[in-house]
């Protein structure tokens, strides 16, 4: 018949396959084309417009589903621009996170001994915490606490990737957000981070180290909420509790360990 060809030319022409041709058939994302008399497939050109249709939206990234949605309201063009600011926001998160994995690869190309526990690679729990809090606060926590700042990461680095209970990451979350949501007890709690920062050059025996615990502990008690959410249960049981302070000890040093030990004893007090 003019102007009509049969399904393996039509397979050739689209640069398809017999196997994925009858299968859009089958699922009705091409229609059924007219049959010569011999019970033949023959496709013309509005099946080609359509299969060009499909293979140009499969480019951008669509599913079967989605095509055959989009096709079937093809008159409707603020439904397809809908779909493709849709998509496109999509694919907007996938390249940033691409972005940042290359960033974290290309870091730890830079390194004379490549090593998976390197905080180069960052700690997802630790970004969470510091966008909450805000870019400008965390500078200042950094500028102001250097020390306390690397050792926090280095904490969320090696601990960050368990799960050590199902209060703990929310914890961190909570304060965070109390903290924005409360800037001027954020400056407070950074003061007594600033002479943690300064304690951590001296020796654990000095007797400073008890005093800021006991400054902080009243601290907390004087904010209910601050209290709520620092002395819930964090989850962290038998048999977690014990590996979790091993493995805390490889990271903290002597006077944060001696530190929170204190602050933990006055706050039960």
């Amino acid at each position: 018949m003019e102007n009509k060809i049969k399904i393996k030319d039509f397979v050739k022409l689209t640069g398809t396959t017999l196997k994925t041709v009858i299968y859009y058939h089958k699922i009705g994302l091409l229609k059924e084309p007219m049959r010569s008399s011999g019970g033949y497939r023959l496709y013309g050109p509005e099946e080609l417009n359509r299969m060009r249709s499909i293979k140009r939206l499969k480019s951008l990234g669509f599913n079967l589903k989605n095509i055959k949605e989009l096709l079937g309201e093809s008159s409707n063009k603020s439904s397809l621009r809908d779909v493709l600011n849709s998509l496109r926001r999509e694919l907007q998160v996938e390249k940033e996170n691409l972005e940042e994995r290359l960033t974290k690869i290309d870091n730890l190309l830079k390194t004379e001994t490549i090593s998976l526990d390197e905080d180069i690679l960052g700690q997802a729990s630790f970004k969470k915490i510091t966008e909450t809090i805000g870019i400008d606060q965390t500078e200042v926590y950094e500028q102001k606490c250097p020390e306390l700042f690397e050792q926090q990461k280095k904490i969320h680095n090696t601990l960050g990737d368990f799960e050590w209970g199902e209060n703990y990451k929310a914890t961190y979350e909570a304060l965070a957000q109390y903290f924005k949501d409360n800037p001027e007890k954020y400056q407070k709690s950074l003061e007594l981070g600033v002479r943690l920062n300064e304690l951590l050059k001296l020796s654990q025996d000095n007797s400073e180290i008890e005093i800021l615990a006991l400054d902080s502990a009243n601290f907390i008690k004087s904010i209910p909420k601050l209290k709520e959410i620092l002395c819930n249960n964090s989850g962290l049981g038998y048999p977690f509790k014990s590996l979790y302070n091993k493995m805390s000890e490889n990271v903290l040093s002597p006077v944060e360990i001696k530190f929170n030990q204190l602050l933990q004893q006055f706050l039960n007090d």
